[in-house]
């Protein structure tokens, strides 16, 4: 059973519609079989026990005139006319009555031979039998009571002998009677019984079919409704990273519960989505060490000549509208004479102690930049001239303080300018440059406002 519901879902449809269409054939077989038992049980019922049936009622009918008959011979002599002589209404009587069993017995003897009878046909050959008994009692009674009526004389006894006769085949029709009667409300109450099974088992085999098609209905929908479920869900999962550009989640792998078409699905799309995942974060982690290579300087790792331009773009337009900026640009003293003294290795370091000093000094707000070589320049957003050179001043003294046993001591100097009305990139950074000049030219280390 378990090996069942780890199946593809393939075969656990095609099992449980195998189930639902046998099902279906045993209903349909059984209600071949069972129509076919009941039209034979009808046949029977309108070839055999309707006509006997019928002849049950004449020979019913026909006894009554036999008794009425048997009563006139006692007034025989009282009465002097009549239509027709009571002997020979008795006759036409019993050949009356003799036709009815005739024709009961074609009927009997035809369906036994064609095989018709399908129930109790033992009992129909006994019928038979008492009819043809019958046939040799009601002769032997006609000779004797015609030899009395040709006599002219019977006395009391020869009478109560006779009514003892006709009392006994009286008994032996009825008993015929009884018996046909017997059968054909046994044969109608079989068929009946054979009606009533043939719905309670169809209906039942029906219903147990309703229950399996609901059931495969409802396990399939079921399945398809959790299974794509999930799949959407991660298909939303993604579409929403996507939309908001934010990392993909990785998707959570559990042990399957059913090893089928929709589940390696969903393991596929996981996969997928894993993968996808994977990209994207190697995707951003390689477009930020893009990001870090195009805007920051390889050595140092302050921002570059390509991300000064760009924030001092956008600091101008600012500044356009109101608001207020300043720049520092700054050098290192007599660096020429550091690479030359110890050499270009000890002079990287100087740069790298450098922009580490300031960039730990620095506002969130204030970026630094090398703008080439020994040269970098501070751009302070939302700063005035005044502040501007206060914190030049604080940089410049933390430098000139620096004690590093591995690097010579140095010094730097700074040239400080404020955002001034139509300036531009080349205006500003020109002004800021002519007061580094001057500081320089009067005695370097300081800071110099332009």
């Amino acid at each position: 059973m378990q090996q069942w519901f780890n199946a593809s879902l393939q075969r656990k449809i095609s099992g449980l519609l195998v189930v639902l269409l046998s099902f279906l054939f045993v209903v349909i077989i059984y209600s071949i079989y069972k129509l076919k038992l009941i039209d034979a049980e009808m046949h029977e019922v309108a070839e055999i026990d309707v006509p006997l049936t019928e002849m049950v009622s004449e020979l019913e009918m026909m006894q009554l005139k036999q008794h009425l008959l048997i009563e006139q011979f006692r007034l025989k002599g009282e009465q002097a006319k009549v239509a027709l002589k009571p002997e020979q209404a008795f006759a036409a009587q019993r050949d009356g009555l003799k036709l009815i069993l005739a024709k009961a017995e074609r009927v009997l003897n035809k369906s036994l031979q064609q095989h018709q009878v399908r129930f109790a046909a033992a009992e129909h050959q006994q019928i038979l039998a008492s009819i043809e008994q019958f046939h040799q009692q009601s002769d032997s009674f006609e000779q004797q009571l015609k030899l009395a009526l040709q006599q002219g004389h019977t006395t009391n006894q020869q009478w109560l002998k006779f009514e003892e006769e006709a009392a006994s085949l009286d008994q032996s029709i009825v008993a015929i009677l009884r018996h046909m009667e017997k059968l054909t409300l046994e044969a109608s109450r079989y068929t009946d019984k054979h009606e009533n099974e043939f719905m309670l088992v169809n209906t039942g085999l029906g219903f147990c079919a309703f229950v399996i098609g609901l059931y495969l209905t409802f396990y399939i929908l079921q399945i398809f409704r959790l299974r794509i479920g999930r799949i959407q869900a991660e298909i939303k999962n993604v579409q929403h990273s996507i939309e908001q550009g934010e990392p993909i989640t990785s998707p959570v792998f559990h042990q399957p519960e059913h090893q089928d078409e929709l589940t390696e699905l969903e393991h596929d799309l996981k996969m997928m989505v894993q993968r996808l995942s994977q990209e994207i974060s190697n995707r951003q982690e390689i477009e930020q060490q893009l990001l870090v290579l195009a805007t920051r300087d390889k050595l140092t790792g302050a921002f570059n000549r390509h991300k000064w331009d760009e924030q001092l773009r956008m600091e101008l337009s600012l500044a356009e509208r109101g608001s207020v900026f300043s720049i520092a640009l700054l050098d290192v003293d007599f660096f020429k004479k550091v690479n030359d003294q110890f050499g270009h290795h000890t002079g990287d370091k100087v740069l790298q102690s450098l922009t580490e000093n300031i960039s730990r000094r620095l506002r969130k707000t204030d970026s630094l930049f090398r703008l080439g070589g020994e040269e970098f320049v501070i751009l302070l957003p939302q700063q005035k001239a005044e502040a501007a050179c206060q914190l030049a001043e604080m940089l410049r003294q933390s430098i000139a303080s620096l004690e590093d046993a591995d690097l010579p001591a140095f010094t730097i100097s700074f040239g400080v300018t404020q955002y001034q009305p139509q300036d531009d990139e080349d205006s500003i950074l020109k002004r800021a440059d002519y007061a580094l000049y001057q500081a320089k030219d009067m005695g370097r280390n300081r800071v110099q406002l332009g």
